[in-house]
């Protein structure tokens, strides 16, 4: 049997269209395969970047170093670690931080070991307006007590404002005053890396000593109130550095 020229004709044109019609799903197939390849890509980008993190109204940035961790104990004394206590407090400190508005970053979030001048490099790499390093103190004699806060060598006002907001908050919680101090203990001109490396407003709050009984005490019964004096204190700070208006 054969076809005559107008058979053929439509049998061809028939066969051009069902091509015409596969190319247009594989282009569509196609340009969602790259669409989707996009939002994964973006969905991970984002996720490394921290933006999927907890909801931000964008306040301002705090980094809340707790001192020590993982092979380093830091002081230990009355059967306990500064390590151990730092970070209880830390923890506190970020949640009151949270629900008054701020993004908060730890430099640990449990019992890892972090290098003493790679904590306030995290901070920069936040963008943090503030960093506070929480610390406790230790005297081998058990005379020393109360709350000791180090700003940086240059004693700039900022940093002075953040410390003497703190340990006046701290007071009101019962710690002796031992006050705000600039440098090291050993050099008033050197400064401790937790002051040294940050770009932003800093300090180390040494709070109280695990040597003593009284000081131990003040901080286990009243871990809540001193983490909520702490992030008023750095709330206070906050608001007189960046939200006041002109």
């Amino acid at each position: 049997m054969y076809l005559t020229d107008d058979e053929i004709i439509a049998i061809l044109l028939k066969e051009k269209k069902r091509k015409r019609r596969r190319r247009r799903v594989l282009r569509r197939l196609t340009c969602l395969a790259v669409f989707i390849l996009i939002l994964i890509l973006g969905i991970g980008l984002f996720i490394n970047r921290g933006v999927l993190d907890t909801p931000f109204n964008g306040r301002g940035v705090i980094f809340i170093d707790p001192g020590h961790g993982g092979v380093d104990g830091g002081s230990t004394a009355l059967g306990r670690k500064e390590k151990d206590d730092t970070l209880a407090l830390s923890l506190v400190v970020k949640e009151e931080l949270e629900e008054m508005g701020f993004k908060v970053y730890m430099s640990r979030t449990d019992d890892s070991d972090v290098d003493r001048a790679e904590r306030g490099k995290m901070a920069n790499n936040k963008h943090a307006k503030l960093m506070i390093s929480i610390h406790r103190n230790q005297d081998d004699k058990s005379e020393g007590e109360g709350v000791e806060i180090w700003i940086p060598s240059d004693n700039n006002k900022e940093s002075r404002l953040l410390g003497e907001n703190i340990i006046a908050e701290l007071e009101k919680q019962g710690f002796y005053n031992r006050g705000v101090r600039s440098g090291t203990l050993v050099n008033s001109k050197d400064d401790y890396y937790e002051n040294s490396v940050p770009t932003m407003p800093s300090c180390i709050v040494e709070t109280g000593f695990v040597s003593k009984a009284s000081d131990n005490k003040l901080f286990d019964s009243k871990l809540k109130e001193n983490g909520k004096a702490i992030a008023k204190a750095i709330e206070k700070t906050f608001a007189s550095l960046y939200e006041t208006e002109e």
